[in-house]
């Protein structure tokens, strides 16, 4: 084994959401068959992730809702997992004081990936948001009247304007058991999202997992776009950044890429194996 590749998905290795360039597929297909191990790191659910990649017919390791849970590909065995326990809903609860609107609650692949949300705590809009989000993501959005019947899940995921969710992630940091990712909404213009997820379920410390149970190999390099990729560049000896991450991820990396748009990341990737030091 060379070495881990690890990878974002949106605005890392796909412009348009849906579906991954074919040259960029075609090149990491090329780095498995030298011996690079390959690990696509998301805050996605499995079946939202595997709809973009399911021109990928390669083995890797696919680590979903922002490293909660990792899967062998293709076999889609679920091979790691750590979640958050029933009684963070009731620390969510207590820090969502003050602030519109509420939180989803996904279950994990072995549970269906289903999406819960209470929609008497929702506005409208809210409602409305949900609404697309299960015409695009193709998960089953439950409504509920409570979370009680809930035991443990991957991902709490919350949504709103850029001020609320920079005081609610403030708040949850603060409790100390949550990794709290703060990022744009790929989806939704000027939108927010917070990716709440046990505290040691990162992109990062989950390809670290990878790598204890695996070997770490030669050389490890890490790509992404945002707030929740930092801890996965953390992990790496190359560390990209893509030209749109904002400034904590670019500050951290070793090169920027050419855009999303110029398949950038072959090139970035093709620097960071053959020319890095």
């Amino acid at each position: 084994m060379k070495g881990w590749i690890a990878l974002d998905i949106d605005g890392t290795i796909t412009a348009d959401k849906y579906s991954v360039p074919g040259p960029v597929v075609s090149y990491l297909s090329e780095l498995q068959s030298k011996g690079w191990n390959l690990a696509i790191a998301t805050g996605r659910s499995c079946a939202f992730a595997l709809k973009v990649l399911s021109t990928f017919d390669f083995p890797y390791r696919l680590l979903v809702q922002n490293g909660s849970a990792v899967l062998e590909m293709p076999s889609k065995k679920l091979i790691y997992r750590r979640y958050l326990s029933a009684d963070s809903i009731a620390l969510m609860e207590k820090a969502f004081e003050g602030i519109e609107g509420n939180f989803l609650v996904y279950s994990g692949i072995e549970n269906g990936g289903k999406c819960y949300y209470r929609p008497d705590r929702l506005s409208k809009e809210q409602r409305e948001y949900v609404t697309r989000l299960e015409e695009r993501e193709s998960e089953a959005a439950c409504p509920v009247e409570t979370f009680k019947a809930l035991r443990d899940f991957p991902l709490i995921k919350c949504f709103g304007s850029a001020d609320e969710m920079a005081r609610l992630a403030n708040r949850l940091r603060q409790i100390g058991i949550f990794q709290v990712a703060h990022i744009r909404d790929p989806f939704e213009e000027k939108g927010q999202l917070l990716l709440v997820t046990d505290r040691l379920a990162s992109k990062g410390d989950t390809l670290r997992e990878m790598m204890l149970q695996e070997g770490r190999g030669e050389k490890v390099i890490a790509a992404g776009d945002d707030e929740n990729d930092k801890s996965l560049l953390e992990q790496a000896d190359v560390k990209i950044a893509m030209p749109q991450a904002p400034e904590v991820l670019k500050e951290k990396a070793d090169l920027i890429a050419p855009p999303v748009s110029e398949l950038g990341i072959i090139t970035a990737l093709k620097w960071a194996i053959h020319d890095a030091s």
